[in-house]
């Protein structure tokens, strides 16, 4: 059985081409278009790993992962993050996201056990190459 991936974007072209991508290297995929529709089909699904984008409308991609990895259900599923925001930003989320702690850090801490800097499990950059896409789910899901 194929490793499933959740592809949380909200562009759908984005979407189309990840998922063609992620079949032709043998992954089923499904796709929801922000933080609130990815937490549900990621409760509903269950998949092995996600690939997040980090500005989407209604809830972002840093909200949604600071939400799973609270969740005990959740917190163990790893997380792509695929973001073309250090583009149109000019910040480097990349070092953002690997240096900053979550606000309650000490009780985050001390109620799941993760470390006080919790770190997506890959991080891309748009637009996305595809050699890239594949080598970093296989190192997150330790393929």
């Amino acid at each position: 059985m194929s490793r499933k991936i959740l592809i949380v974007d909200d562009e759908p072209d984005v979407i189309s081409f990840v998922s063609a991508v992620l079949e032709e290297n043998g992954y089923t995929s499904i796709g929801a278009k922000d933080g609130v529709e990815g937490l549900e089909v990621l409760a509903k699904e269950k998949p092995d790993l996600v690939l997040l984008d980090l500005m989407m409308p209604r809830k972002s991609g840093i909200t949604m992962f600071q939400e799973m990895r609270k969740d005990p259900s959740m917190s163990n599923i790893p997380v792509v993050v695929i973001t073309g925001v250090s583009e149109v930003t000019g910040v480097d989320f990349r070092n953002f996201m690997y240096k900053q702690p979550l606000r309650d850090e000490k009780k985050f801490v001390e109620t799941t056990g993760l470390t006080k800097y919790t770190v997506p499990d890959g991080y891309i950059e748009k637009p996305i190459e595809p050699g890239e896409l594949i080598k970093a789910i296989k190192e997150a899901l330790k393929e």
